[in-house]
């Protein structure tokens, strides 16, 4: 169930992240709200969700790597298909805050992991505990 879950959100967010940023003129809206920051928190978001999707397909070595990987590279990706919308251009330095949002997104994925995996270890040593203390 959880793979589903995690397959459908990237799926959905991936494909808000292409329409919105394929938009003649961007999205409107948003204020003044600086386009780097919007980029960076993108792809953090599109890398966080990489990152769980691969991890729920038992994706152990490199699961924190690929994600990065897959994010710069359509980053750039992006950015160069972006060249052939009216109003729209390619940067380098929206790709750079791709990276780096991407960076993010995985460094929280990792850092949530460790939480978790902590956290349910404790609690499967204190049940343990309270296990063997009931049987003696």
């Amino acid at each position: 169930m959880l793979r589903i879950v995690t397959f459908s959100a990237l799926g959905v967010y991936w494909i808000a992240l292409f329409v919105g940023t394929h938009l003649p003129h961007g999205v409107r809206g948003l204020g003044s709200v600086n386009d780097k920051l919007l980029h960076f928190g993108a792809y953090a978001g599109l890398a966080f969700l990489l990152a769980a999707t691969l991890t729920t397909m038992r994706m152990r070595h490199g699961a924190l790597l690929v994600p990065m990987v897959v994010a710069a590279i359509y980053g750039c990706v992006d950015e160069l298909t972006q060249m052939a919308i009216p109003g729209r251009q390619a940067d380098v330095a929206d790709w750079a805050a791709d990276v780096f949002g991407a960076g993010l997104g995985v460094f929280a994925f990792g850092l949530l992991s460790l939480a978790t995996a902590r956290y349910f270890s404790s609690r499967s040593t204190i049940q343990r505990e309270a296990v063997t203390k009931s049987a003696a």
